[in-house]
């Protein structure tokens, strides 16, 4: 399935995208678009509208959680910590400032949204249980 969201992807828009290729889509293809634009065919995120949104105090990584029912405590508090860095008024977790600047970084990296999404992979790192599974 195609997913799009806005240009330049912070923390929730990486998290969001992330999150739909491993948990939810493995075929997951991403386009970026300017704020108001449509892909035909295409589900939106983390824009204006969608469905897949910020939605009552929670990010758009959470609104996916709660979509696919995905609760995996690791995936939760994950949430959290996307929340608290994405959401001016979210200072929950004490990580949530620094991965903020993480991904602020990324952006002064690369002009290329698809090359932020791959960059921010390591920083996503999910441990579940004893397993170790870098995403």
């Amino acid at each position: 399935m195609r997913y799009y969201t806005r240009r330049r992807p912070h923390v929730d828009r990486c998290g969001s995208a992330w999150l739909l290729k491993r948990f939810v889509d493995p075929e997951a293809d991403f386009a970026f678009v300017e704020e108001g634009a449509q892909v035909p065919g295409g589900i939106p995120f983390d824009i204006s509208g969608a469905e897949l949104g910020h939605r009552r105090g929670r990010c758009t990584f959470e609104a996916i959680l709660a979509k696919h029912k995905l609760k995996d405590p690791a995936l939760v508090e994950l949430g959290r910590i996307i929340r608290s860095a994405d959401l001016l008024d979210a200072d929950e977790t004490l990580e949530g400032p620094g991965i903020d600047l993480l991904f602020r970084g990324l952006l002064q990296l690369t002009q290329d949204d698809h090359r932020v999404l791959v960059l921010a992979e390591p920083l996503l790192y999910v441990r579940r249980g004893k397993e170790h599974r870098r995403h």
